[in-house]
């Protein structure tokens, strides 16, 4: 017997949607449950269906997020908080950055910024699983799975979304959440704006020989930063970023000669690897795109940004875009706008622009002020990094922003 949250194409084709989320990763999945609570009738399109069968010996997933607080205040106040906890997740309470060269360091502390922790690690396809789970007992959210794009029509009153067999999908307002290669931002036909960074991220899960000490620990080296994050059971989530021309080879290593690499690039700081789970490696590039928004179309997440992920923000901005985008669509409802209206959908656009942008940028000074190719700037990082570990109001300042996000935050967030 088919679960009652799956539709069938003829069924979805024979009513109009409030809203069609394309895409049912995190980010999607965060913002059809949000709207759905709000009583907006959501179809959410998606590849397949998540696993949400929970095994704690399961292995570790190869992709991780450090999530905020504002991106734990929007898991709690959509019920999706419980799902995480009841699987695995690992609160951080430190972060210590040090840079290879000058041996100048900078350390983060939950307790001198008087907070219970600086955020959470956390699977991707646990706060996946953990969000679907609530959203798909909503019976004003409908999933429909396996179905390919074809055409994308924003002229009419209403959107209309063309599936590859044909049939069409009639909606007030579609949703690109469709990640970094967007379909649906192709469709409609908005331009990116790109700068590849020419290099990779490796990632994955290891255990070491020393604890970790709940402490995410970055290395600014020679080929680009290292970091461990910590998880529960002594285990961490690797983030080495190399040349993209060095991709292959960290894939190709065994595990055993793994497992050193990460040893020498993290100057053994927490001993020997002794276990290695499995990885994955991509390129690094900056995506924004040029509109968030056309009529009855908003982009969200990965399908209107990519950042430098070295400070883990990129899901974080892709939890705050859905959360303003639900504040945006609930005040128009409000105020009796139509919610693919043009100038409703502008507000999201300025709100979230700016501040993805003003992150992207700060990442790329991090990234520029790091790379070790000009003396001057080792100069400046032996002098700064002593200087600003011993700024206290400063640096929880810089912490207490990246934790809690800036001003205006939307309502899921607070």
């Amino acid at each position: 017997m088919k679960p009652s949250h799956i539709i069938d194409i003829k069924s979805a084709a024979s009513q109009t949607w409030d809203v069609i989320v394309v895409g049912g990763g995190m980010v999607g999945a965060a913002l059809a449950l949000g709207l759905g609570q709000k009583a907006f009738n959501v179809l959410l399109l998606e590849r397949e269906h998540p696993n949400l069968e929970w095994n704690p010996e399961s292995g570790y997933g190869a992709r991780v997020s450090a999530l905020t607080r504002a991106s734990e205040n929007i898991l709690k106040n959509l019920g999706a908080w419980p799902g995480i906890e009841k699987r695995r997740y690992h609160p951080f309470s430190a972060m210590h950055v040090w840079d290879e060269v000058t041996s100048a360091e900078v350390h983060f502390s939950a307790e001198d910024m008087g907070e219970p922790n600086l955020g959470y690690t956390v699977e991707n396809n646990i706060v996946q699983a953990a969000i679907w789970e609530p959203m798909i007992k909503m019976p004003n959210i409908k999933v429909l799975l396996g179905e390919k794009l074809g055409e994308l029509n924003l002229q009419t009153e209403q959107a209309c979304l063309v599936l590859e067999t044909g049939i069409a999908l009639k909606t007030n307002l579609i949703v690109a959440a469709d990640g970094a290669m967007s379909q649906v931002r192709q469709l409609a036909n908005i331009g990116l704006e790109t700068h590849d960074y020419e290099q990779c991220a490796v990632v994955g899960c290891v255990k070491t020989e020393l604890n970790h000490q709940d402490t995410c620990w970055q290395r600014y080296c020679k080929d680009g930063p290292f970091a461990y994050l910590s998880m529960v059971n002594n285990v961490s989530s690797v983030a080495w970023y190399l040349p993209t021309d060095k991709m292959q080879w960290a894939l190709d290593l065994s595990d055993s000669e793994f497992a050193q690499q990460l040893q020498v690039a993290s100057d053994g700081k927490l001993g020997a690897v002794t276990q290695v789970a499995e990885r994955i490696a991509f390129p690094l590039v900056r995506r924004h795109a040029e509109h968030y928004v056309k009529p009855h179309l908003a982009l969200v997440g990965d399908a209107a940004h990519t950042i430098n992920p070295q400070a883990g923000q990129g899901v974080n901005l892709g939890f705050l875009d859905a959360a303003a985008l639900i504040d945006t669509l609930v005040s128009a409802r409000e105020r009796n706008k139509p919610i693919g209206q043009f100038s409703v959908l502008r507000r999201y656009e300025r709100w979230r622009r700016g501040d993805n942008a003003l992150v992207q940028r700060s990442m790329e000074g991090f990234d520029w002020m790091f790379k070790q190719d000009a003396e001057l700037k080792k100069t400046v990082r032996k002098v700064l990094m002593p200087l600003g570990n011993n700024l206290t109001p400063v640096k929880n300042w810089l912490m207490s922003q990246a934790l809690n996000g800036r001003e205006a935050l939307p309502t899921l967030a607070k």
